[in-house]
């Protein structure tokens, strides 16, 4: 068992420095050992993160007797935690940005989850209504983690511990069945054993395994679907999440949704009420104060505080302005383009517009001359397609306090340029949204 702990360990490390989350207890104590082992002292670091908790002077003590007997350099880190709700989602979150904060580039990072920590994940997560990326269970991989020993059970790595006489302590809170995991771990476990045999665990794995291949499949194809980010949300085609499978639809939300609540992928009821409003449901509201509006051809979440629009500007032809979050350039041009160019390029009569313009944004009653009359900004607004919570932000250019140009929508009919005849080019330059 020695050297297969030892060729798990080689076999992930892939000849990369490693820096250990030592915790203490006896996994992680033999996962330093195996690591030696497998690429010698000078290759591997380890950490503690220490909370301030019942047991934790002792983990500490455990961890760098560990380090020492191991003769790997060891560092501390303070991260206080106190008591309370969530208190093992709140100390693990702790853990992790504690060390990734520290580990250096072209470091990869090991832990001692084992089988059993494997299963115990997926009773908590199914127990939580979780779908196949829960019970997927903890993944060997993810960014700089790699988990070598997820196919070795608790007790196997305690009787290495114990052989090889390394100084482990017992986290009490682990026996503490306040905590979902201890109880699993002690109350549920044994009954499932007693009842089901021995391979439980094994075959606990074995399930979130399988699940987690079929989970990379669908998170692939939900990965083939766009979408634009922006300062407060995020948009979603409305066609693809529509007319592509529920599950893939579903992954699609969550991931806009980790992009805009810290990598929390939202509740079930949020993922279904994002899919409704694409599908023509009224704008609601959902977790972390979320908004979600359609916008054909989007399907919007995004932040409800909106940012102030632009303070209005002067505008010199031949220069180039930002307004929102896009750029703008100037010119003149001797024979102009068509007035719109996919909403990218506005043609003004050069001898109405002269040496400037002005840029502001959308005012209550604002109209605009279109030949036979004037019509409402707010309407033409909405016929382009400009999302609601956007026109008060539309760039609007006036000449002489008139408004000559709706930019990339209309152009009033007195500053349309006349055909032979200079224009002023307004060009929006494309990728150039912050």
């Amino acid at each position: 068992m020695n050297s297969r702990v030892v060729l798990a360990v080689a076999a992930v490390a892939e000849d990369k420095d490693c820096l250990v989350a030592l915790g203490g207890g006896a996994d992680s104590a033999v996962l330093v050992w195996a690591a030696v082992e497998a690429l010698g002292p000078d290759r591997v670091g380890a950490v503690f993160v220490y909370h301030g908790l019942e047991g934790s002077d002792a983990l500490k003590a455990s961890a760098t007797a560990v380090a020492a007997m191991c003769g790997v350099d060891f560092e501390v880190i303070e991260r206080p935690i106190d008591e309370g709700g969530n208190l093992e989602e709140r100390a693990r979150d702790a853990r992790y940005q504690a060390i990734e904060a520290v580990i250096s580039p072209g470091t990869i990072g090991l832990t001692g989850h084992t089988a059993d920590d494997q299963a115990e994940t997926v009773l908590m997560r199914l127990l939580r209504g979780s779908g196949s990326g829960g019970l997927s269970g903890i993944p060997s991989r993810r960014g700089v983690w790699r988990r070598p020993l997820l196919d070795v059970s608790r007790t196997t790595l305690r009787s290495m511990a114990q052989e090889l006489a390394l100084p482990f302590s017992d986290d009490p809170h682990n026996s503490d069945q306040r905590f979902t995991r201890a109880w699993i771990r002690h109350g549920v476990m044994p009954i499932l054993e007693q009842e089901r045999g021995p391979d439980v665990r094994t075959l606990i794995g074995t399930s979130a395994t399988l699940l987690g291949a079929d989970d990379d499949l669908l998170e692939a194809e939900a990965r083939t679907v766009a979408m634009h980010e922006f300062n407060s949300g995020v948009s979603i085609p409305i066609g693809p999440l529509v007319s592509t499978s529920v599950p893939i639809a579903s992954r699609v939300v969550r991931r806009a949704l980790r992009k805009l609540l810290h990598e929390n992928p939202g509740s079930a009821l949020d993922v279904a009420t994002v899919l409704d409003v694409a599908r023509g449901a009224p704008g609601a509201s959902i977790s972390g104060s979320l908004q979600v509006v359609a916008e054909p051809p989007f399907v919007t979440i995004l932040e409800p505080e909106q940012p102030q629009a632009p303070v209005p500007r002067a505008v010199v032809v031949g220069e180039t302005f930002k307004w929102g979050g896009s750029t703008y350039t100037t010119r003149i041009a001797m024979r102009p383009p068509p007035a719109i160019g996919g909403g990218r390029i506005t043609v003004l009569d050069a001898s109405e517009v002269g040496d400037g313009f002005s840029v502001r944004g959308f005012e209550p009653g604002d109209r605009i001359d279109v030949g036979n009359g004037s019509a409402p900004v707010k309407e033409m607004l909405r016929v382009a397609g400009v999302p609601s919570r956007l026109r008060p932000h539309s760039p609007i250019v006036t000449v002489d306090a008139k408004i000559a140009a709706l930019i990339g929508v209309r152009v009033a009919s007195w500053a349309q340029a006349q055909r032979g005849e200079p224009g002023v080019i307004i060009e929006r330059e494309v990728d150039t949204w912050t």
